[in-house]
């Protein structure tokens, strides 16, 4: 037996999407007629192998996502049919997972779904916020108008990490450089002066016996040695994957270290912001944007705090009065809110305060090599301090001795 997944609506045309088991598309058909339904389209759900998985596996650039919303926007504008723009849109994409999730797509709509349900079958693709904005959009009539505001909020995204990515280049080229200078060494000069120093005897220093050690791991056991690596990556990974007190845990760490805690937050804080403001400018309400913003929202710090408001936000409390409890969010952020309630603009004060986070991140962006160039030198001074008194301190021993 085959899994057929199937398209139908009912006597009063509500649309609904499902899967069933069945020897023939025809069973499938006929099943579902009995059942009251008509079908609009019925497709067999077939496994890919492991290598078809990987061979479809490909990224969607945020550009490209914002690039489809804009382009979307513009032809629902001029007047083209949802189906007919997404057609069009289909025939320009380059990219080969958007483009066959824009055929799906295109599929569905023709076959009676909205656009949102059909965005809700791809969540790899397009995230809740992408879902439900166009979904606000679709009921107050406002599709276009939606679908810009998103390019506005994906665009505002993809610069963001952008900035922080490209201030992180030059600290990782160093630590790099830091890193490959000390496994050359490790590899090449550490194994001759340990021959050195056990032909001359003596009690080496504790230092020295740690390098030598290091060294000879990395010479004589260098595939155990980064096998054991490798496996502690895995097991890091893996726990900050499927441990949720885990991921918390090294979240609420991030958030303490300097310079990273206080870009994190301040990142954090634009996109809660940013995204807020659209979602309610869309027209979904408040307890539903705080619960999607939550969704949305990868610190889990924020995470729980967003989630938390959400919750007390449905009791009838208001925003600004749940966030004042939660030392992440600055006062600043809060009063600000406060403002935005009680003067009915909560919308646009959530974009003035994401404007004012964004500005505060690009600052330190700006400069962040700056900001990290004593970190690096003292983290370089450690390094060479170590291997200076590592080497040169029992030959000193040895000189006086002789």
């Amino acid at each position: 037996m085959s899994t057929f997944e199937y398209t139908v609506h009912d006597s009063k045309g509500k649309v609904t999407t499902g899967a069933i088991e069945s020897e023939s598309r025809e069973d499938v058909a006929v099943s579902l007629m009995d059942r009251g339904l008509t079908p609009v389209s019925i497709n067999e759900h077939k496994k890919s192998s492991l290598f078809q998985k990987v061979k479809n596996y490909t990224l969607i650039p945020s550009g490209d996502k914002v690039l489809f919303a804009e382009e979307l926007a513009t032809l629902i504008n001029a007047g083209v049919p949802i189906d007919q723009a997404l057609g069009i849109l289909e025939a320009q994409t380059t990219n080969k997972k958007l483009k066959d999730t824009i055929t799906h797509l295109s599929r569905d709509v023709q076959g009676g779904l909205s656009l949102s349900s059909s965005l809700t079958k791809y969540p790899d693709v397009f995230s809740p916020v992408f879902v439900n904005m166009t979904k606000a959009g679709e009921v107050g009539g406002t599709l276009d108008e939606a679908l810009t505001n998103l390019a506005d909020q994906l665009a505002k995204d993809h610069e963001l990490v952008a900035k922080i990515r490209g201030a992180m280049i030059y600290p990782a080229v160093i630590l790099v450089a830091m890193v490959g200078a000390m496994i050359y060494m490790m590899l090449t000069i550490i194994p001759q002066l340990a021959v050195m120093f056990n032909d001359l005897g003596g009690k080496l220093p504790i230092t020295t016996q740690s390098l030598i050690f290091i060294s000879q791991a990395l010479t004589k056991y260098g595939i155990f040695t980064f096998a054991i690596m490798a496996f502690i990556v895995f097991v890091y990974r893996y726990a900050l994957k499927h441990y949720y007190y885990f991921r918390l845990f090294i979240h609420k760490i991030i958030l303490k270290t300097p310079v990273f805690g206080r870009l994190t937050k301040k990142v954090n804080i634009a996109r809660f912001a940013r995204t807020l403001g659209s979602l309610l400018g869309s027209g979904v309400n408040v307890p539903e944007s705080l619960s999607i913003v939550a969704e949305s929202t990868k610190n889990l710090v924020f995470r729980e705090a967003i989630e938390k408001t959400a919750e007390k936000v449905q009791n009838g409390t208001t925003i600004a009065e749940n966030l004042k409890v939660f030392p992440i969010f600055p006062p600043l952020v809060p009063q600000m809110i406060a403002v935005g309630e009680e003067t009915g603009s909560l919308d646009t004060i959530l974009k003035k305060i994401a404007t004012f986070y964004d500005r505060e991140v690009n600052n330190i962006t700006n400069n962040l090599t700056v900001l990290l160039e004593p970190m690096i030198m003292i983290v370089i001074g450690i390094m060479v301090g170590y291997m200076i008194i590592s080497i040169i301190g029992p030959i000193y021993q040895m000189t006086n001795m002789i």
